[in-house]
């Protein structure tokens, strides 16, 4: 099962989790910089599946990313409020949080706000091309089997970007999503990990229409 892999996944790396604010801005990415895929010149409006763009996002609660913040990170974007913002840092025992290529940098946790699931951020390193071949990358470790994923490419607030959107092997009316958004240093991924999307699209419509270039 597709969600046992990414509960494996998610185990191993649970112990090098750990709070306090991450050590200034991510290094270049050596894959892929915002021009390196074609620039949309309007996002795309699809109701109903696979993309439900008719469901209206979640309101503003906190800004990741930005100076200051438990992560500091390329891009900015908004969540709902209550949500717990974490850095994910290397571990004297375990290492880095890493998958394949793709370094998970912060986790934002859903529960606090009573709702089930993780929104997570991910680098991804050494990985040729722009934001489709890095989602593509991340999906192929993170989620080896959404191979019926499809992608798009959009604007995630200001910024160019390319979704994916796959079927969860645990059915469901909504499917999994993840996405890819370009940045001064590369692609930054996020993940929308939790066993109810439908649940969490709200906050993830959030975090798409706010998300911005971190000038600070």
């Amino acid at each position: 099962m597709e969600r046992r892999t990414r509960a494996a996944v998610l185990t191993a790396l649970a112990i090098a989790l750990t709070g306090g604010c991450a050590e200034g801005k991510e290094p270049p990415s050596a894959g892929g910089s915002p021009s390196a895929s074609p620039s949309p010149t309007a996002s795309p409006v699809t109701p109903g599946p696979p993309w439900h763009d008719e469901v209206a996002a979640a309101p503003a609660g906190t800004t990741v990313g930005g100076k200051g913040t438990p992560c500091e990170l390329p891009v900015t974007f908004s969540v709902p409020a209550k949500w717990k913002v974490k850095a994910v840092k290397r571990s004297a025992k375990s290492g880095e949080a890493r998958v394949g290529k793709a370094l998970m940098v912060c986790e934002i946790d859903a529960r606090p706000a009573g709702d089930l699931g993780f929104l997570r951020v991910w680098r991804v390193d050494g990985v040729a091309g722009g934001g489709q071949e890095h989602l593509k990358h991340f999906l192929g470790v993170y989620a080896p089997g959404a191979t019926d994923a499809e992608y798009r490419r959009l604007k995630a607030g200001t910024l160019d970007a390319v979704e994916a959107s796959y079927p969860g092997k645990d059915g469901g009316a909504v499917n999994d999503r993840a996405i890819a958004i370009s940045s001064l240093y590369g692609p930054v991924v996020l993940s929308l990990d939790t066993s109810d999307p439908e649940e969490l699209l709200p906050a993830y419509q959030l975090v798409k229409q706010s998300a911005r270039i971190n000038r600070d």
